[in-house]
């Protein structure tokens, strides 16, 4: 099978609320009410990808927070039902935007109430989206390089002003283009771990990640992507000397995408062949295991409680079997040719995991948090014992039974190694440049 075997169809849309809505990310919107105020649309961005008369396989990448699992589910039955497709061949990813609508029914409201007009308008918008992108067929070849960034910071370092040791981050900018035979850039897939949280004011904004994505459909090529990386512990370098974080306005964003958009144009002539096309989507599914549960009668106690806490005991004391059910991880692995592939978790992964799956696969793989729902926080058993945000204070508002055990690190690591290695073959890895 040769580069010209694969096809793609693309299509972008527009998924911004047309009403006001409350939005997700920040506990600190809680009591503001529903943003009224767009500072830059959100999208709905898929990608068909057809390889070999096989049936097609689609990505799509939202500019949301998450696609929860209570969505996740009816949208692939829906998408099998319309399309024909199994519903496995549909590949759910968020940019991790937090300036967008909830789209989970089963977390605290501190993160975010969802609106249930908002999903069906975006259910119904993912699929018209799909559709589209499934009419396409443009013959392709693929090409990669990746290049570093000073974009991006280990923020349980900075956030501390340095308490807690830092960590290593993914800094790397990896950018999937796929040509045409005329030897355009057809469509551009970019690959980076961060944030997006340079935006905190209660207007919706696709904030980094989706800007990113317009300017490179600006100024690169007509259809452009963001993959979100495992980004749980990497926020923008914006933080003082003190810790603060320099909250900023949509030029701030535009600022920075700007910057990433530069050194994307720069890296791309140095981009090489990724190899034939071998379009494949392998899953597997992990039983999260958790820490020791509180008693019953003590969760059942603390849902007169106003807080947080209160919230997630709520929600625990009306569904007991959930209580005692391990959250489960599921990861995809979407390879598109035997030299790269896309590996997607339910989760929110720190920096260790999307390391080691580069590192297992010779960087082959382009590690992906935000992909087929949301469990949520994937810690180490050394930010457990550190504390923190991420890895005691996130499971409460995901509203899972208790926070991680230290095990947990090493089950997600060998699910990782497992899902890397299935499929692959010796060959060519993702072409470097050095940050000058």
């Amino acid at each position: 099978m040769t580069a010209a075997d694969l096809r793609i169809g693309t299509d972008r849309t527009d998924i911004t609320p047309t009403a006001p809505v409350p939005l997700a990310g920040y506990a600190s919107r809680a009591g503001l009410g529903p943003a009224s105020v767009v500072l830059a649309p959100l999208h709905v961005r898929s990608l068909a990808l057809r390889a070999g008369g096989r049936p097609a396989v689609v990505l799509v990448s939202a500019d949301l927070l998450w696609w929860a699992d209570d969505v996740v589910a009816p949208l692939r039955a829906a998408f099998a039902e319309r399309f024909g497709l199994p519903p496995t061949s549909l590949v759910l990813h968020a940019t991790h935007n937090h300036s967008g609508p909830q789209t989970s029914r089963l977390m605290t409201p501190s993160l975010g109430p969802p609106d249930d007009a908002y999903l069906d308008h975006l259910v119904e918008r993912t699929l018209a989206s799909i559709g589209r992108a499934l009419d396409g067929e443009v013959p392709v070849s693929v090409e990669t390089v990746r290049t570093p960034t000073e974009a991006s910071v280990d923020r349980r370092w900075a956030r501390t002003a340095g308490e807690v040791p830092r960590s290593p981050i993914d800094r790397d900018l990896t950018l999937v283009r796929f040509v045409d035979a005329s030897g355009a850039t057809a469509a551009l897939l970019a690959h980076f771990a961060c944030h997006p949280v340079v935006h905190h004011g209660n207007a919706v904004t696709s904030d980094l990640a989706g800007t990113l994505a317009d300017v490179l459909e600006r100024e690169t090529t007509p259809f452009a992507m963001y993959l979100q990386g495992c980004c749980g512990d990497v926020n923008p370098a914006r933080y003082a000397a003190d810790g603060t974080f320099a909250n900023g306005g949509q030029d701030d964003v535009e600022a920075i995408a700007a910057e990433l958009a530069h050194l994307a144009a720069r890296a791309l002539p140095r981009a090489t062949s990724a190899g034939h096309a071998a379009v494949a989507v392998t899953r597997r599914s992990l039983p999260l295991p958790l820490q020791d549960r509180l008693p019953l009668p003590l969760v059942e106690r603390m849902t007169a409680r106003g807080d947080v806490q209160g919230e997630w005991a709520r929600i625990m004391a009306q569904d007991p079997d959930r209580y005692r059910r391990d959250p489960v991880l599921e990861l995809v692995k979407l390879r598109l040719t035997p030299d790269l592939a896309l590996l997607g978790m339910s989760g929110e992964p720190v920096s260790r995991f999307g390391l080691h799956a580069k590192e297992v696969s010779g960087g082959r793989c382009l590690p992906m948090g935000y992909t087929d729902g949301m469990t949520t926080y994937l810690v180490t058993a050394r930010h457990l014992e550190e504390g923190g945000y991420e890895p005691c204070e996130a499971p409460v508002y995901f509203a899972i039974p208790a926070p991680l055990a230290p095990g947990a690190e090493r089950a997600v690591l060998a699910e990782i190694s497992a899902l890397a290695a299935e499929g692959t073959m010796a060959g060519s890895t993702v072409g470097n440049e050095k940050l000058t």
